[in-house]
């Protein structure tokens, strides 16, 4: 397993300035933010994050776009968000499972994104990418089940699971869920607060659930992946917080 940063750690800093920081802490890649850090020139911001990247001997393992399968702006996006992702040179496309919740959800909701869903992998598998499906709250993945079943029903090589620890769920229910769904996850975005429910960002050794233990998880069940770290605490200068995650996760394997 690899550990990388989630750009979108820092807003503030220009995302160069994060890849760096990255390098100094001694992270393996950089998960990109499709939000701000690449944004409408997006062959030259690219290629620089690119550059910069290699100029590191970085890899940037995943694309983190605002994609929504089983939506209308779907369809008007989609080629466009894998293209950045190859101009990039990143491996998976980050998307959400569209905008119902898994207890509320419609039927004819969940065929759409799952329609969707292969398409874009079917899509992406021909510029060698893979689709990965954030866990999510306002998404049909914000419970386990349907987590696993969005990923079942699509059931395609090129589409698995962002699994991430949603901070409504006690300790013992988050590792039991990673057990579940490690098998299905292509990649894992880890961040911590100090109690369930909690909002406040803390170090991953200070978080309420035991981020070591869903990291043996998901070593055990073979995962070869990034587990990026998405959000520090504010408590400290970023370059410590993120330093203080990097040694943590170190630790822990």
């Amino acid at each position: 397993m690899l550990f990388g940063l989630c750009t979108i750690s820092n807003k503030e800093m220009d995302v160069l300035d994060v890849i760096d920081a990255a390098v100094d802490a001694g992270y393996d890649g950089v998960e990109v933010w499709g939000g701000d850090h690449v944004s409408n020139d997006k062959d030259a911001e690219c290629t620089a994050i690119r550059e910069r990247v290699e100029t590191h001997e970085l890899s940037i393992p995943v694309y983190g776009s605002y994609l929504r399968p089983g939506t209308d702006a779907f369809a008007d996006q989609l080629t466009h968000e894998l293209e950045v992702a190859v101009t990039l040179g990143a491996d998976l496309v980050r998307v959400w499972a569209g905008n119902q919740e898994w207890q509320d959800h419609h039927d004819h909701h969940l065929d759409a994104v799952v329609a969707d869903l292969r398409e874009a992998a079917d899509s992406a598998a021909e510029r060698n990418l893979a689709i990965t499906v954030e866990k999510h709250e306002g998404t049909l993945t914000n419970t386990t089940e349907g987590a696993r079943r969005v990923i079942e029903r699509v059931s395609h090589p090129h589409c698995g699971l962002n699994y991430q620890p949603l901070f409504g769920m006690n300790a013992a229910t988050i590792a039991s869920e990673s057990r579940e769904l490690a098998p299905i996850s292509n990649n894992v975005h880890l961040q911590a607060v100090p109690e369930q429910g909690g909002r406040k960002r803390c170090l991953l050794a200070n978080a309420f659930y035991d981020v070591g233990t869903v990291i043996r998880v998901f070593q055990d069940a073979g995962f070869d992946g990034f587990a990026n770290v998405e959000f520090v605490t504010d408590d400290l200068p970023y370059s410590k917080a993120i330093a203080h995650d990097r040694a943590y996760l170190r630790s822990v394997v």
